[in-house]
């Protein structure tokens, strides 16, 4: 009997274990079928975003037939409110397709750009009711300041991506139409630009176009043309003669067609200081904000985070005045760094890196210079993102080749290049992430990368390390100053005198803080993701040194920010506290 009774406890066993066996199949299938289907709808997103119109896809994909993407007609895509709507119904539908998917299934990859999708989609929803708030001209990032670099940079791969990129040129002034209607009806919702910025705007507007005939795309195109091999005599005579057409009868007429526009509707606008003035500026500014730099903190804990970094800046200047006494002196006669080419600005910088930051990827670089039509309204310098499966060529523009420029230029190729948004770009490119998580858009974590180390630069550069000390320090009050000014006037309020009275408080000059005053009116928000976004990496750092200890190490550091990649900030804090936990 009881031989009898271990022997049906022996074959329930078996039965068990089979049962058992067969769950686990079972939940790896599921977890698999989970994680297929999630890539396929990261994926079918990508697709969907990557083919809004031609210069996206140009400069997001080398070679978009790998992607399963046929070649698509010629197109800068539509603007206005009928366009910002189905982009609003299409992260609706992104955010709820998401949330359908079981997390916990996901892999760690997997969850981590659930994490930053969820996120990105949900504050996309908040613009909902502020579309007339929304404003693509701008003297600085405006898309009329923008276009012709993406425009002359539009990456011939081929003979088709010529023809295309000539197809694409008339639909500027199509774009520009589009531009114009939405700025008529922003006049009529009391939203329009004030006259200073819509003067500014035009006369940029003129100056790109007031030589026709010599007008960078035409010139730049013809050098592009002419040493592009495989072309005969006659296709490259013929590929000119339409894009000096197209340049001379659509993009010229769409500039002075824009001019127009702001013209017949200047005076329009109903408000001559911040966006709080509007009737709903303050809280579309709050949006504005998180949106630009990433960050979830309140606009209050934001302003107190930059006030306290000015006084950290402040209280290291007092600093190193007592210590070295002849600090005032090394800062006035300081005119330039030891290297100032660029190139080789580059390679030295690329050679130090090695010391706290992960090795760069090898790839190529090519110095070019903003054209002088454009001088006056594009930044002092800037990178060219490269395509996603093509990134081992790239290309830095320099506002200016004068000695004064190129004398001070060190920090600024540290920001571009090495180890700034080239490096950072490339790096994250070179970890092949879910192609969609290429294309979004994270200035805060960009910007906010690119500005620390630019002042992590200043101890690479060869000079004083006293004196590099103090030029960071000068320049983390200044930024954090505009940035808390910026605040000021489109949260709090301010009006130009207080922001001049502010601002007088560290600098001194009355003029130049009226002209800090009007660029801050002329783009909301637009030094926030380069100071909040420094700041944030710096508390992330700070956290991380004071939670590891002597465990913390500099570049795992580095490398973890990297490989995270662009993220909001609340999300990479999440993640950072897993890190320091395996790393203790």
């Amino acid at each position: 009997m009881l031989r009898k009774c271990c022997r049906i406890i022996v074959i329930l066993g078996l039965v068990l274990n089979f049962i058992i066996l067969g769950m686990g199949c079972n939940t790896q299938d599921k977890i698999e079928t989970e994680q297929k289907q999630f890539d396929s709808f990261l994926n079918d997103i990508f697709i969907q975003e990557v083919q809004t119109d031609s210069l996206s896809l140009n400069y997001s994909l080398a070679n978009p037939e790998h992607f399963g993407i046929q070649t698509t007609n010629a197109t800068l895509g539509e603007y206005g409110i009928e366009q910002m709507n189905k982009k609003l119904f299409l992260s609706e539908n992104y955010l709820k397709r998401l949330l359908s998917f079981r997390y916990q299934l996901l892999s760690p990859k997997q969850k981590l750009t659930y994490d930053i999708l969820r996120e990105y989609y949900t504050l996309d929803l908040n613009f909902g009711d502020f579309l007339y708030y929304n404003e693509c001209l701008g003297p600085t990032t405006g898309i009329q300041a923008q276009l012709p670099i993406l425009l002359a940079e539009y990456s011939f791969y081929d003979k088709k991506d010529i023809e295309e990129y000539l197809r694409l040129l008339p639909c500027v002034y199509d774009y520009f139409e589009d531009i114009a209607e939405y700025e008529r009806q922003k006049a009529e919702h009391g939203l329009f630009m004030n006259d200073r910025v819509a003067s500014r705007i035009i006369n940029q507007c003129k100056a790109f176009i007031s030589d026709p005939e010599s007008n960078f795309l035409i010139e730049y195109f013809n050098e592009k043309i002419a040493g592009y091999k495989g072309l005969t005599e006659s296709e490259i005579i013929s590929y000119q003669a339409i894009n000096r057409e197209a340049v001379l009868h659509k993009v010229i007429p769409a500039y002075e067609m824009l001019i127009n526009t702001l013209v017949e509707l200047k005076g329009s606008g109903l408000n001559e200081a911040g966006l709080y003035y509007y009737p709903k500026g303050q809280t579309y500014y709050e949006y504005l904000a998180k949106y630009k730099t990433g960050s979830s903190k309140s606009m209050e804990e934001m302003a107190d985070m930059l006030q306290d970094a000015i006084g950290k800046g402040i209280a290291d200047i007092t600093a190193l005045t007592m210590t070295d006494s002849s600090i005032i002196d090394k800062y006035l006669e300081f005119s330039s760094f030891p290297i100032t080419n660029p190139e080789e600005i580059l390679k030295d910088l690329k050679d130090d890196l090695i010391k706290d930051f992960p090795e760069a990827v090898p790839v190529n670089c090519e110095i070019k210079y903003v054209p002088e039509s454009l001088a006056d309204y594009l930044s002092p310098a800037m990178y060219l993102v490269p395509p996603i499966d093509s990134y081992f060529n790239n290309n830095i523009y320099i506002n200016g080749k004068d000695e004064e420029t190129l004398s001070m230029i060190y920090t600024t190729v540290a920001h571009e290049g090495y180890p700034g948004h080239l490096y950072q770009c490339v790096y994250f490119r070179d970890q092949n992430p879910a192609p969609i998580r290429n294309i979004m858009n994270f200035v805060g974590y960009d910007e906010g990368w690119a500005t620390y180390v630019e002042m992590y630069s200043y101890q690479m550069s060869g000079i004083d390390r006293n004196l590099a000390e103090f030029l960071k320090a000068n320049n983390v009050v200044i930024l954090c100053m505009y940035a808390r000014a910026d605040i000021g006037i489109h949260y709090e309020g301010w009006t130009k005198k207080d922001v001049i009275t502010y601002i007088t408080n560290y600098i001194g000059d009355k003029k130049v803080a009226g002209m800090i005053y009007d660029t801050l009116l002329e783009e909301p928000g637009i030094y926030l993701p380069y100071a909040v976004g420094y700041l944030e990496i710096l508390e992330l750092k700070q956290n991380a040194e004071n939670f590891l200890g002597d465990a913390f190490v500099t570049k795992d550091f580095h490398r973890f920010l990297l490989d995270i990649g662009p993220a909001q900030f609340g999300v990479i804090k999440n993640y950072m506290d897993v890190w320091m936990g395996k790393t203790q």
